[in-house]
């Protein structure tokens, strides 16, 4: 008799718990404008990367425009997504050909200490 109430009790428990979770951890309305917030500085910070990268020299103009636009495609895509799916969006690849120089497919360090193209 004691186990069974003891059985009964635990399951209640854990089915509380599961229940209980997913509406705490929730996002508010308020944080969800924060990070949207956060997003969009980090895009612009990764403009001005590139433009630094340009003034360096290390890639050209037309690199560096090209590359923003990946961002700002980037950024379309997570906000289009985020809205639609939340925190669970789909992540935007990079397939073969985007960017340039070997970034990530000339494996690890093939490109070590330069421009990683646009992996952003």
């Amino acid at each position: 008799m004691k186990r069974k109430k003891f059985i009964l009790i635990l399951a209640s428990v854990f089915i509380l718990a599961m229940v209980a979770v997913p509406t705490y951890a929730a996002v508010t309305d308020q944080q969800k404008t924060e990070i949207d917030a956060l997003n969009k500085q980090i895009a612009e910070l990764q403009k001005q990367i590139v433009d630094k990268y340009a003034e360096a020299g290390e890639i050209t103009k037309a690199q560096a425009d090209s590359t923003k636009a990946n961002i700002d495609l980037s950024e379309q895509y997570r906000q289009q997504y985020a809205q639609q799916f939340g925190s669970a969006a789909p992540a935007q690849g990079y397939g073969p050909g985007l960017g340039y120089g070997p970034g990530y497919y000339g494996g690890w360090g093939a490109n070590a200490g330069g421009y990683y193209g646009g992996c952003w």
